[in-house]
């Protein structure tokens, strides 16, 4: 499950990425708009060995840690996991980087990568993302990637998202 970019890789999660991805989402600027709450390095830690036990062979995707090509340096992780809304199972896009590699395309550039690799190669027939109404940014790099307003939903203990998708382009 690699996919590169012109600036990152994207890879498997492996377990000796704990500690950067714990340190990651324990800034409050990271998870403001997905629960709020940081979570532990047990919890972290335990995310990722599910990916690598189960996850990703039996839904053929997950989340894909980001590195910087250049640095092999670890900044987020994006990717899929899969959601049930209106009982209907879709592949959910979630992009998560550090505060350092905000701003500069990295989100936009991962996001396309992932979309064309699960289009193409895991042939999905739709993408959504839950987003939250106020995480301005998400929504822009969402809307950057061809996802359009699909509907509001109210998530259990979240509060309201708005719900993004998109479909495969034509011939795929």
């Amino acid at each position: 499950m690699d996919i590169e970019t012109p600036r990152l890789r994207l890879r498997a999660l492996r377990e000796d990425d704990t500690g950067v991805l714990a340190r990651i989402f324990s800034d409050p600027a990271v998870v403001r708009y997905s629960g709020g709450r940081s979570p532990t390095v047990e919890e972290v830690r335990d995310g990722i060995r599910k990916h690598i036990s189960s996850h990703y062979s039996d839904h053929g995707f997950g989340l894909l840690a980001a590195e910087l090509r250049e640095t092999e340096e670890v900044v987020g992780r994006v990717g899929f996991l899969t959601t049930e809304i209106d009982e209907s199972a879709d592949a959910e896009l979630h992009y998560h980087l550090a505060p350092g590699a905000w701003g500069n395309g990295l989100a936009t550039e991962a996001v396309r990568a992932v979309l064309d690799w699960g289009f193409g190669d895991r042939h999905l027939s739709r993408v959504i993302a839950a987003i939250h109404p106020d995480n301005h940014a998400s929504r822009r790099v969402a809307e950057k990637c061809g996802l359009t307003y699909w509907r509001e939903v109210e998530l259990p203990g979240a509060g309201t998202f708005q719900v993004y998708e998109v479909r495969p382009p034509a011939g795929r």
